[in-house]
């Protein structure tokens, strides 16, 4: 078992084999769907990092991804890329914490209070996390799926993917509210292809790049796929890791 670990920098790892996992990441998700349960069985999922929190456009979170599908886990606590890098090996036991849906993407962390606006709460100390959390000394480089917008669906929420040609639409991502206005990354930025298909990238105003410049020419943009409303109308949504998962055609 993984002891407390005070040492953000230096992470404990298990040194034995991955615990043996009982169930597929999406598979998990099929069964949950828009749901929120309380799991009381020993349910344990494993995958590989593909988020990152050093940009600071993930918030307390990371994600994990199998070949199944992707799930966000609920940290709770900041510099979760100096504990679980990208690209290592996880299994969360999931006994005594609950999963939830939040734009399209399956949440694991604690039971939220019954007046929560979100599925799930935070595990919000390492202590917590490392009673449900096993680390292991392996690691592999997660590719994003390059897709078009058209190859999108649900099940694909939480993964990392990879979209373009795009176009960035910035006279219509500064009529939205939260839109961006000024072409730069930070707030609702809309995007399209030449078939005219949307898709929204959506970035924390605290996001080391928020100020920065969109690329006006054509762009593939990176990054862990989301679904949701905004201004009233459905999208798949993109959330970029760092600036570095936009990238020029040429």
């Amino acid at each position: 078992m993984i002891a407390g670990c005070n040492d953000y920098e230096s992470p404990m790892q298990e040194s034995a084999l991955p615990d043996a996992t009982t169930i597929g990441i999406g598979d998990l998700h099929n069964i949950c769907g828009s749901r929120t349960l309380d799991i009381t069985d020993n349910i344990v999922i494993g995958g590989y990092v593909t988020s990152s929190d050093r940009a600071s456009n993930f918030y307390k979170t990371f994600t994990l991804e199998d070949a199944t599908g992707g799930v966000e886990i609920m940290a709770g606590i900041f510099d979760t890329h100096n504990i679980y890098p990208i690209g290592t090996y996880l299994t969360i036991h999931l006994n005594g914490c609950s999963i939830g849906e939040h734009f399209g993407v399956m949440q694991a962390g604690l039971k939220a209070a019954s007046y929560s606006a979100y599925p799930t709460e935070y595990f919000s100390s390492q202590v917590l996390l490392d009673k449900h959390i096993r680390r292991y000394d392996i690691t592999r480089h997660i590719a994003p799926r390059p897709l078009a917008v058209s190859d999108l669906r649900s099940s694909m929420c939480g993964t990392l993917v990879s979209i373009g040609p795009l176009r960035h639409l910035a006279e219509e991502s500064a009529s939205i509210w939260d839109g961006n206005t000024d072409g730069c990354w930070g707030g609702y930025n809309l995007f399209e292809n030449s078939e005219g298909e949307k898709i929204v990238v959506y970035t924390s105003e605290y996001a080391d790049y928020a100020t920065r410049q969109i690329p006006t020419g054509e762009i593939a943009i990176t990054g862990i796929l989301q679904y949701g409303k905004v201004n009233g109308k459905e999208y798949y949504m993109i959330k970029m890791r760092d600036e570095k998962d936009c990238s020029s055609i040429k």
